[in-house]
């Protein structure tokens, strides 16, 4: 094949080039430390020129370094975000499940403390363990404008007896006078014929308690001189065998014209459940029961007028 004029053939140009390629692979290694060294010394003689240099290489090349870290840094994010997101949920579950839990607990709370109200309503006295309970209901009112007394659904079948104090959630009532075979007559401790030995304040002055057919029976016979103090406690003494000592009964509500009143813990309106209460000792019926009415005295001014 012909070759033109002028022009090198390849294979000459590669058969010559051998030779400088022989030479650089030997002395390669020469001409890098060569390189390194005078790099060295011209940083050491040119500082501020290398410092230049250098300053703008980092330029040139954080551009570069900050988009090919950019994804790394992403990844990074989300391989964090993806770990929160899921602790998240598991936070989540976590707490609804508590929050279930906490939900149940409200609604079982609430419901004990309706029942703790309803029984501290009905159980706010605890007279000890000898006690035995009978619940009752008032059916009638059998008093009028000069007694006092209701009838209630026990009676003698559901151990109700004669004497037994009968008391709500805030205090005493009253005793029962009269027991039927399934109900039983209550005197109130503001009848006419009621008559409570008690004890009032602290330190403790004996006193009797006795109704008037009102709603604020008097304190009588007090024992001690000088008036008793408002707001003072009134309790049962136990004297005379009629109740058990320690019943609540009220508060002294103060003098007028000469009277000491008493102010009951009962509303003597609203008695519609009672609790006829046993303990244990049950004074004797017929010493309970009610004080016959005075026989009518004669008329001395009559007879004497009359001759």
């Amino acid at each position: 094949m012909a070759r033109e004029p002028g022009l090198i053939p390849i294979d000459e140009l590669v058969d010559a080039s051998r030779p400088i390629k022989a030479l650089l692979r030997r002395f390669a290694y020469l001409l890098l430390i060569g390189a390194a060294v005078a790099l060295i010394l011209i940083g050491k003689i040119e500082t501020v020129l290398i410092e230049r240099v250098r300053s703008h290489f980092s330029d040139g090349v954080a551009p570069i370094l900050e988009v090919l870290s950019e994804p790394i840094r992403l990844a990074r994010a989300g391989a964090e975000h993806i770990a929160d997101l899921a602790d998240l949920i598991e936070e989540n579950e976590r707490l609804s499940q508590e929050n279930a839990r906490l939900l149940q607990w409200r609604v079982f709370a609430k419901k004990l403390e309706a029942d703790n109200q309803a029984l501290k309503e009905l159980l706010r006295f605890d007279p000890g363990p000898a006690a035995r309970f009978i619940s009752a209901r008032a059916i009638a009112d059998v008093g009028g404008a000069f007694a006092r007394s209701v009838l209630i659904n026990v009676g003698a079948g559901k151990g109700v007896g004669a004497g037994l104090p009968v008391m709500t959630g805030d205090g005493l009532v009253g005793r029962v006078i009269q027991v039927g075979e399934r109900s039983a007559r209550v005197l109130l401790l503001t009848d006419i014929k009621a008559r409570t030995p008690v004890i009032v304040g602290d330190p403790p002055i004996r006193a009797i308690l006795a109704g008037d057919n009102g709603d604020n029976p008097k304190l009588k016979f007090i024992d001690g001189e000088g008036a008793l103090e408002p707001g003072a406690l009134i309790v049962t003494s136990g004297h005379g065998g009629v109740f058990p000592p320690g019943l609540p009964i009220g508060v002294v509500a103060g003098d007028v014209a000469g009277e000491t009143w008493a102010q009951t813990f009962v509303d003597w309106r609203n008695l519609n459940y009672l609790r006829v209460v046993d303990f244990g000792d049950q004074p004797d019926p017929a010493a309970l029961a009610p004080p016959p009415p005075p026989p009518p005295q004669p008329n001395t001014e009559s007879r004497a007028n009359g001759g």
